[in-house]
């Protein structure tokens, strides 16, 4: 009789296509077909395998060829002098251990069995697939289905990999260029900005007490920026987030997320304008204007932080370096033009 072989180690990362041969586990129950039913149980009692790798006993010939296997609960059932050969199933159920892993997997579930057998060439027992084995691959297998039914799955799978390793690894030069190609952005977006402040000086001369809160108009939406864009970047890259329904739900979802904390930010913070620099000032309406322009910032921030990465991936371009810079530029122009236009109503200040 035969018994169990050594263990192997599954590999830390599969590819797609890969051999089923790439996630059996070595060790399984094996006797000889002219076994009996005592001694198989023998053989389960002596073995430390875990219980999932020891639901089926396989049995082999001599040379170790598949005969099939019978379910430890039938041998259990069994007198112990009656043979392991007038108990085998699963007859047609091995695979070759060059058979796609997915396949296997789906094989595995289709017999509804805790172990798929593995074989070689000749027929001899070489490992098996696992159940739990089976339901990653699965997954594994589901996940790049959704990416390339998206129509993205060769940008996630290979130009993703290959910016990211060329930002990390390749050229200096190819990094600072790219990197300062988005900056340049953020530099054009910041002087608009600027120019911005500069056409409201009079709003702002007039009332001092709004330099104060626009550190935190520009500050917010970029915090809330830089969160919507990663948790895009994180949910895209794990099929959380599907192109083919991402404005139907990512995007759906997002703008309630972003409505919901622009909608409480502006209530804090112009409760706090209000109480700090309106009434002491005696200009109450700071805290309306405060509140509105950081609904308007924190909103258009999260709106931004999914839109922005979604259309470069669209586009075809690095959505990692590039989503920020425009993000950034966007909401600063857009929440201090609400607060100063806001500003300039409400307190009845002249541009």
């Amino acid at each position: 009789m035969t018994m169990t072989v050594t263990d192997i180690t599954t590999p830390e990362t599969e590819r797609l296509g890969e051999p089923v041969l790439n996630r059996i586990r070595e060790r399984f129950l094996a006797v000889a077909e002219t076994a009996t039913v005592g001694e198989a149980l023998s053989h389960v009692r002596d073995s430390d395998l875990p219980k999932g790798q020891s639901a089926l006993v396989f049995a082999t010939a001599p040379d170790g060829t598949y005969k099939g296997f019978v379910r430890l609960s039938m041998l259990i059932r069994s007198a112990d002098t009656a043979p392991v050969a007038d108990l085998l199933e699963g007859e047609g159920l091995p695979v070759a251990a060059g058979t796609d892993q997915e396949q296997a997997a789906r094989k595995l579930q289709k017999h509804d069995t805790a172990l798929l057998p593995v074989i070689d060439d000749d027929g001899r027992m070489v490992g098996v697939l696992t159940f739990d084995d089976a339901m990653d691959v699965l997954e594994q297998e589901t996940s790049d289905d959704i990416y390339y039914k998206a129509g993205i799955g060769d940008l996630l799978k290979t130009q993703d990999h290959i910016r990211s390793e060329r930002l990390t690894k390749g050229p200096i030069w190819y990094t600072v260029r790219l990197r300062m190609s988005f900056l340049l952005i953020t530099l054009v977006g910041g002087l608009i900005v600027g120019g911005l402040i500069d056409t409201f000086e009079d709003v702002l001369g007039a009332v001092v007490a709004l330099a104060i809160f626009i550190p935190l108009v520009m500050d917010m939406g970029g915090n809330v920026g830089t969160q919507s864009s990663t948790i895009f970047a994180r949910g895209f890259a794990l099929g959380h987030i599907r192109a083919e329904d991402f404005w139907r739900t990512a995007f759906a979802r997002e703008a309630l997320v972003g409505l919901a904390m622009a909608v409480v930010i502006a209530l804090v913070a112009g409760t706090v304008a209000y109480v700090w620099q309106g009434l002491p000032n005696d200009i109450p309406q700071l805290g309306i204007v405060v509140g509105v322009a950081l609904f308007t910032s924190v909103f258009t921030a999260a709106m931004l932080g999914f839109l922005m990465p979604y259309m470069l991936v669209k586009l075809g371009a690095d959505h990692a370096p590039g989503a920020d810079p425009f993000i950034t530029t966007i909401k600063d122009f857009t929440g201090l033009l609400v607060y100063f236009l806001m500003a300039s109503w409400l307190l009845g200040v002249s541009t």
